[in-house]
């Protein structure tokens, strides 16, 4: 047997949770964490937006940014709890 046979079993029968979705779990709590962070300069440039320009949307622009970063948050604590 070769050596890294070897630590294949050792890792097997040490760790026996040891499996391909964690590395995968953990990717998508990185990539929702990223999503989150988004969000959030969405809601930054959209106030920058609304201070530079005056219109009638930017009421409803203010309200579906911090609506999509409530959204984002709650996905991301939800994967948190889940994964």
């Amino acid at each position: 047997m070769t050596p890294a046979e070897n630590f294949i079993k050792f890792l097997v029968k040490t760790i026996p949770s040891l499996s391909i979705w964690l590395p995968i779990k953990i990717l998508f709590i990185i990539g929702l964490f990223l999503y989150f962070a988004f969000a959030v300069i969405i809601v930054r440039q959209v106030g920058l937006m609304g201070k530079t320009l005056d219109g009638e949307f930017n009421l409803p622009l203010k309200f579906f940014a911090l609506v999509h970063l409530i959204i984002s948050l709650g996905v991301f604590l939800l994967a948190l709890f889940i994964l």
